[in-house]
């Protein structure tokens, strides 16, 4: 099993973040607190594993920046469910600076963030969709740093609930684990992400792949651990919406 990188457990959330005023709502699906974005009456739609912070304010607005791109070309929607329970790591555990703080994130990403946990909500959910959207017939997947980890075990070759899978920041890749993917996939890295890794997991895929280095930007840049205050951090973020955006366009 792949560990979790350095930087996922490092990478320091920004001390203050900027508020932002979602353009979507909140609403519940099978149970789960879940904020959605785009078109109700769309056939595809793009769920969301976000990261260990949960609903951030980064988070958010990418939602609804993809809502908005894929939009463009035929109606989607975007899908964002509480996979913790109303439960999130907290900033002050990243990094872990005392035995206590090292202690609560690897508990969390144990127990709550556990992909045996995960995995099968994500998959439940995929299958509940249509009880609340009835037009949605093709689902992409977009996994965010740990989220990641999460959408390349969804999309192997004994599911079938997605057709497409973006990963960003991904935390956990594992090259083996690469071949019994069965959708086209994304990887979007930051320039902390392990890059020679990351292009045998992408050697190992077997349908369209893309995998786009962000030099400059730091893991999580897409989502809570953007700096979204920092101009080229706010102008890469936006590029690495589009460039999903483009990505699932093309498959969904």
């Amino acid at each position: 099993m792949s560990e979790h990188s350095k930087a996922c457990c490092e990478t320091p959330v920004p001390g203050s973040v900027a508020d932002y005023k979602e353009k979507g709502e909140w609403i519940e699906i099978d149970g789960r607190k879940t904020y959605i974005s785009g078109s109700k009456t769309a056939t595809r739609a793009v769920i969301y594993v976000f990261d260990i912070f949960g609903f951030s304010p980064q988070t958010l607005r990418g939602a609804d920046i993809l809502a908005h791109d894929l939009s463009a070309s035929s109606p989607a929607l975007v899908i964002v469910p509480d996979w913790f329970d109303g439960s999130v790591a907290e900033k002050a555990w990243v990094p872990p600076v005392t035995p206590e703080q090292q202690e609560k994130l690897g508990g969390f990403i144990q127990n709550k963030a556990s992909p045996g946990l995960v995995v099968p909500r994500v998959l439940e959910l995929s299958n509940a969709i249509n009880k609340t959207f009835a037009s949605v017939e093709r689902l992409g997947i977009f996994g965010f740093c740990w989220g990641g980890k999460l959408a390349s075990l969804a999309c192997q070759d004994d599911k079938d609930s997605f057709v497409v899978a973006v990963q960003t920041s991904p935390a956990r890749i594992d090259p083996e684990e690469a071949k019994k993917v069965s959708v086209p996939m994304a990887l979007l890295l930051s320039g902390d992400e392990d890059t020679e890794l990351a292009a045998k997991y992408a050697g190992n895929l077997t349908k369209d792949t893309l995998m786009e280095s962000f030099e400059g930007q730091i893991h999580g840049w897409m989502s809570a651990r953007g700096d979204l205050e920092d101009p080229k951090v706010k102008a890469e973020y936006e590029r690495g919406y589009q460039v999903a955006g483009a990505f699932f366009n093309k498959h969904l």
